[in-house]
């Protein structure tokens, strides 16, 4: 009787406690648990789970694993596979968050084992396939391993093709499929797609996932190509609107990101497939036709990572046309500091041992110089403390580390900045273009793969190969002979803005001519494309 009133205290509490939850009183759900379990002496899953999201909620990264570690050793043999599989996927994200690429791999493997539901298994072999990349050294069996849990996944869900029909139209229609369509990296890449194309051979058909519009949602709307609001439909839905819309050629735009639309693809509803843009690195889909690419990313059509064909464009497969207005660029701090100051702005998340211990190098033969990483993480004590300790471990020195937190006018803190450091094999995107537009030069590694040579393809198209290291003893040396050159920082400072607007990576008209002759080229070889 002592143990049914416990548990019924226990469900009582965790009641209340998700009520304050969903109210955004997350201190109170914290205590209503807490003295549940100190009354009752009964903890629960879903309890535990609930705390597990407090954690995360509240900025915890740490305790959320060590919270999910517990729950997920006490609770191993529970009949719900399915609050187990939400618990290993926490976890892996909360892992992500902190760096253990490896680790995350693991946990989201695990939570798609568990899963009983097909879509979310597909969303958690997702999160393992984009959680691979930062990994170093990461070798193609691995990712060719997790491409075929996915696509067994997929095959799960019983999608059935469409027959293959002969498409006749004068104008290639062009379908589009995104959730990023928002105030995200991915909408600076795709504004001359919906607003520079040829609209005397081309018509766009966009697909919008998007979740909570905002004015950039608005702002890629305005133009003339066809707008579906996708939002809630299921992947038969959209591939049912696809094929009524006789499009062409798909382009999924999100890869294993968040909110993909991926297995859309498993129906076949237009007769040439592509991703790109918005993913780094091969979907492991046989359905698709290919990958968009460039030159500087793939030197080769064909890569051991991938399972489709990698489609090169001439110059950048990136076009950056930015929404925001950029602050006014500022000298190099340098100058007035006297030491050079280092910086790495990207998702801490990319940002692996191997790469910390890379930047320790670099330091090291600076005696004077600093560094500043810049995320989220930093914005809660525990992912301070965690992140010094993790250096600390590495033998950076931390007197000369600044650890800021996620900030609005992050812009204006690249004047703080004389040369920004690209992790690696999980490069930066979007932050690259931003810091090359404040004028501040960025130091890449060349990787082995389209999405690790990212920097690469930037750099090239910049203008700055010279700041592209072929190894890592390349990396330091590349790193500590630009700080110590401080009249070449300036005349960088001065000219980098400019070069970027003149360079391939922002020309909307030569990179849409590029990418129109693909389209075609692809439709021309397409026995289902009468065009």
């Amino acid at each position: 009787m002592r143990e049914r009133n416990g548990i019924e205290q226990c469900r009582a509490a965790y009641a209340r406690a998700y009520a304050f939850y969903r109210a955004r009183r997350f201190e109170a759900a914290e205590a209503a648990l807490h003295d549940a379990w100190r009354e009752s002496g009964v903890r629960s899953l879903q309890g535990e789970l609930l705390l597990a999201y407090l954690c995360r909620e509240t900025g915890r990264p740490v305790s959320e694993v060590r919270v999910l570690q517990s729950l997920l050793e006490t609770f191993a043999a529970a009949p719900e596979s399915g609050q187990l599989a939400e618990a290993w996927s926490l976890l892996g994200a909360a892992q992500r968050r902190l760096g253990l690429a490896e680790a995350a791999v693991v946990s989201f493997s695990r939570a798609a084992s568990l899963e009983p539901s097909p879509l979310l298994r597909l969303e958690e072999y997702s999160n393992a396939i984009f959680s691979a990349n930062a990994i170093a050294g990461n070798q193609a069996e691995h990712l060719q391993a997790l491409y075929a849990q996915y696509r067994a996944a997929l095959a799960a869900l019983g999608a059935r093709p469409y027959a293959p029909r002969r498409l006749r139209h004068r104008r290639l229609r062009i379908g589009y499929v995104s959730a990023d369509l928002r105030r995200h990296a991915v909408a600076e890449y795709v504004r001359p797609l919906f607003e520079d194309y040829d609209r005397e051979r081309f018509v766009p058909y966009i697909y919008a996932r998007v979740k909570r519009p905002d004015d950039v949602t608005r702002a890629l709307r305005s133009g003339q190509a066809h707008w579906r609001e996708a939002q809630g439909w299921t992947f038969r839905e959209l591939a049912a609107q696809i094929h009524a819309d006789e499009i062409d050629i798909l382009f999924e735009l999100g890869g294993h990101t968040a909110e993909n639309a991926l297995p859309v693809f498993a129906w076949r509803a237009a007769p040439v497939q592509i991703c790109g843009i918005g993913y780094f690195n091969s979907t492991g889909l046989r359905e698709t036709t290919g990958f968009l690419s460039d030159v500087f990313c793939a030197p080769e059509a064909h890569s051991p990572y991938f399972t489709e064909l990698l489609l090169r464009l001439p110059h950048s497969h990136f076009c950056y046309a930015p929404f925001a207005e950029f602050p006014a660029v500022t000298p190099p701090p340098c100058l007035v500091r006297g030491y050079p100051t280092f910086g790495c702005f990207n998702n801490f998340a990319k940002v692996n041992d191997a790469m910390l211990r890379l930047w320790r190098c670099i330091l090291l033969a600076l005696p004077g110089a600093r560094l500043i990483l810049k995320h989220a993480l930093f914005d809660s004590e525990e992912g301070r403390i965690y992140t010094l300790a993790r250096l600390g471990r590495l033998g950076l020195p931390l007197a000369r580390i600044e650890l800021r937190g996620y900030g609005d006018a992050y812009l204006q803190e690249y004047g703080e900045v004389d040369i920004a450091l690209d992790p690696s094999p999980y490069p930066g995107g979007a932050t690259t273009c931003e810091t090359l537009m404040m004028g501040v030069p960025v130091v890449t590694l060349a990787g082995d793969r389209h999405g690790a040579r990212f920097g690469v393809s930037f750099l090239a198209n910049a203008g700055l190969p010279e700041l592209i290291a072929a190894d890592e003893t390349a990396y330091v040396e590349t790193a500590v002979q630009l700080a110590r050159d401080v009249r070449r920082l300036c005349r960088l400072r001065q000219e980098l803005r400019g070069r970027m607007t003149h360079s391939p990576l922002m020309d909307r008209v030569g990179y849409m001519r590029e990418i129109e002759a693909l389209y075609e080229r692809l439709a021309v070889a397409c026995p289902r494309c009468a065009w």
